[in-house]
């Protein structure tokens, strides 16, 4: 979350002179604040511009509309920095490009906007990115480990020290760069900081290992079918259509010339013949009992995978629960471009609904690999028939749309039948490794936060470290097995990772795919 969303009304704070810091606003002396800040100047601590390279400040002012890609506030959300969606602009300008690119290894943090400030991830990239003027670079030095450092400052405590430099009103905050360079960071012993780091490196090796199983797999499939020609939006085209190819929507954008003109020279079939059901899902009231259940919104459909977490809900009604290989879409957006941007594939066997705003498509048996469906309807092509078939100002899909969009028929079906037993094992692969990544970070986070607090020892991390770099893995189990999404060693809380072997799999998996490459 961002640093902001902790603060509160409060404007009458008691504190000692040694606790003033640099601002003078009462918002910057909540008491969680003033106590979080006090418990890491307990402990061994620099401020962050001593363990950071560079000079902590705003990045550069670039002007869009060039090639080289910009990282801005949408790609510091998660622990883990994105580099798509990216914005791209013109680094021609930039006498020294080198002084602005992000390394492999550095470290972003969001200076403004409500909801956004005060995020911290680490990029792992290697395409050396610009930022924009509201994201911080951070190049730590090799004395201190990058991932730990992270997590530290995304903890609790590193939240709420970082929250104390929130100035401005609700809509212009900002973080004051003196603060941020100030801070206090827990520094623990260097192979404390390692076990804790691994998390957040092994984190990305899962993600960037599940990205490129799809990206292989899609360029497979794309061999099973001739590409469909782009013609230029300029180009006044027109194409006749057949009663027959004519279904509820009479605009001309429901029936693209070159989609047309494609599917009549080409073997298809329609998802309606394909699928066992098309449907949308219903709105249920939210609940915080443990008794609610998984629900499924436009939120979670917004990558590669159904993200987690989702909110609760209580069941109540008909409301079909999704199955594995379930292909779904967002179906309502203020913007109509957005229906088809993000097509989900579901690898999870837990019990989740979809909400009224998810469409679900599910496959039946027909040789016809849900993988394959998914990669299709993830191309400009499967775009395009997404917004023929966007109707009202409301933007929203209709199931029996849906159910007329054709996807392209293989030539040799018999091959892709073969690779059909092998791709959505692989879909649903990629899909838990991106979701064990996600739970890794959230576990470092956690370990952090448990040795400031006392329920770990820095003592621990290191022996479980130095085991791991010898090959065993049990005090590593050990502690892992007692971390929950609320924190560590927590009674009757729900395990953070309910099979370990899995996630030493899928590691070994991510590891020997690195090697081969």
């Amino acid at each position: 979350m961002s640093v902001d969303k902790l603060r509160g009304s409060k404007h009458i704070n008691r504190i000692s002179p040694s606790d003033i810091g640099l601002l003078m606003s009462a918002q910057s002396y909540r008491p969680e604040i003033t106590h979080a800040i006090r418990k890491i100047k307990s402990l061994n601590w620099r401020s962050l511009q001593e363990i950071v390279v560079n000079t902590i400040s705003p990045g550069p002012h670039p002007k869009y509309g060039g090639t080289y890609p910009c990282l801005k506030t949408k790609n510091v959300v998660g622990l883990l920095a994105t580099h798509k969606p990216a914005d791209y602009a013109d680094a021609s300008v930039f006498k020294d490009l080198n002084k602005v690119t992000v390394k492999k290894g550095d470290l972003l943090i969001n200076l403004t906007g409500a909801g956004s400030i005060g995020r911290v991830a680490v990029y792992y990239g290697d395409d050396k990115p610009i930022t924009n003027q509201h994201i911080a670079r951070m190049s730590v030095k090799t004395s201190t480990d990058e991932g730990y450092l992270a997590c530290f400052l995304r903890s609790w405590w590193g939240e709420r020290a970082l929250e104390q430099g929130v100035a401005g009103s609700t809509g212009q905050i900002n973080m004051v760069n003196e603060h941020v360079r100030s801070i206090p960071v827990y520094l623990p012993d260097t192979l404390a900081q390692k076990y804790i780091g691994e998390k957040v490196r092994q984190a990305e090796q899962l993600r960037a290992w599940a990205k490129q199983v799809v990206s292989n797999l899609q360029r497979e499939f794309e061999g099973f079918y001739r590409p469909i020609t782009r013609y230029n939006s300029f180009r006044r085209m027109s194409y006749p259509i057949r009663p027959d190819q004519l279904f509820e929507v009479l605009t001309p954008a429901s029936y693209p010339p070159h989609i047309e003109k494609y599917f009549e020279e080409n073997p298809n079939v329609t998802l309606g013949e394909i699928c066992s059901d098309i449907y949308i899902g219903k709105t249920l009231a939210s609940i915080e009992s443990s008794d609610g259940v998984k629900q499924a919104t436009s939120r979670s459909c917004s990558g590669l995978f159904l993200k987690q977490p989702m909110n609760l809900v209580e069941r109540k009604g008909n409301v079909e629960p999704l199955a594995k290989k379930d292909i779904l879409l967002t179906n309502a957006a203020h913007d109509k471009n957005y229906i088809g941007k993000d097509v989900s594939f579901n690898h999870s066997d837990e019990l989740i609904l979809p909400s009224a705003k998810v469409l679900v498509i599910r496959l039946k048996e027909c040789g016809i690999p849900a993988s394959y469906v998914h990669a299709y309807l993830m191309t400009e092509a499967g775009y395009t028939q997404w917004q023929a078939i966007v109707r009202g100002i409301s933007a929203g899909i209709h199931p029996s749309d849906v159910a007329r969009i054709r996807v392209p028929v293989p030539e040799n079906r018999a091959l892709l039948e073969t690779m059909a037993m092998k791709a959505d094992d692989l879909y649903i692969q990629a899909g838990l490794a991106q979701e064990v990544s996600r739970l890794l970070t959230i576990a470092a986070k956690n370990l952090v936060e448990a040795l400031i607090e006392g329920q770990l020892t820095e003592q621990q991390l290191i022996q479980a470290q130095q085991t791991l770099d010898d090959g065993d893995n049990g005090l590593d189990q050990a502690i892992l097995s007692k971390l929950s999404t609320e924190g560590y060693a927590i009674k009757g809380a729900t395990p953070l990772f309910t099979d370990i072997d899995e996630l030493y799999r899928l590691l070994e998996s991510a590891a020997q795919a690195e090697s081969e490459e």
